[in-house]
């Protein structure tokens, strides 16, 4: 997928949990940082049908690359910051475009 000009038109936050009583990251999650995206809901793959069928959908999400979204990892969630929607970070990676990341999220399910 090739980023054009003024494709980032959804704004997103990642949120990572605060620590617990135990100084473990399992405590509710505390509002992050917030970019400008594209989302795109996947549909088509065998593994996304049986997702959707569960009530899940999962997302593929490009941001520009930078310090802070080289720190998105599984153990995030992101929000739609327009819909409130939250999904479950599963992965992220260097998108084929230089200067952009590549995150895989899925709606539905237990979040966290």
């Amino acid at each position: 997928m090739a980023v054009g000009s003024g494709a980032l038109r959804d704004r997103v936050r990642f949120d990572a949990r605060t620590p617990d009583a135990n100084g473990d990251p399992l405590g509710p999650f505390a509002p992050g940082f917030t970019v400008w995206a594209e989302i795109e809901y996947l549909r088509g793959s065998e593994a996304a049908l049986a997702h959707r069928l569960e009530r899940r959908q999962p997302v593929s999400v490009t941001i520009r690359d930078s310090a802070q979204a080289r720190t998105v990892n599984p153990a995030m969630r992101m929000v739609n910051v327009r819909t409130g929607e939250e999904f479950n970070v599963t992965a992220a990676s260097p998108a084929r475009d230089a200067g952009y990341r590549n995150v895989l999220a899925v709606a539905g399910g237990a979040t966290g």
